[in-house]
């Protein structure tokens, strides 16, 4: 029965860490972005690349015109990391896919959904 019981306690308590999203914030974080032609497009590829600078805690490694990519998380780190590739569609259309990533098993901080819905609007800001 003790088992049992700081069984319950253990999850109970860690159930309390988890992030509660909002979902009209998790709604715009799967929202994709588009681009049509080269002047929106360089805009919003330059875009990302300053949202990234300014907000991710590890440099970028690496931006040319397909893909934006800070240094990989290590450690137990839980700051983010930001990966952006450029993806053509045809007709001169583009998709920004935005990946991030962490190396906390507990999560990232701040949110993972929160920090891709937030960069995401920033990219597509008139």
């Amino acid at each position: 029965m003790r088992k049992l019981f700081v069984t319950a306690a253990i999850l109970i308590s860690i159930s309390g860490c988890a992030q509660k999203i909002d979902p009209q914030i998790a709604a715009q974080a799967q929202q994709p972005v588009y681009c049509q032609g080269k002047e929106q497009c360089d805009t919003y590829w330059s875009r990302a690349k300053a949202w990234i600078a300014m907000n991710s805690g590890w440099k970028i490694q690496m931006a040319d015109e397909t893909v934006i990519s800070t240094y990989t998380p290590i450690g137990n780190s839980a700051v983010l990391g930001y990966q952006v590739v450029k993806t053509p569609l045809g007709n001169d259309k583009n998709e920004s896919v935005v990946e991030t990533s962490c190396a906390n098993m507990f999560g990232c901080i701040p949110s993972a959904v929160e920090q891709t819905a937030k960069l995401k609007n920033y990219i597509k800001a008139q």
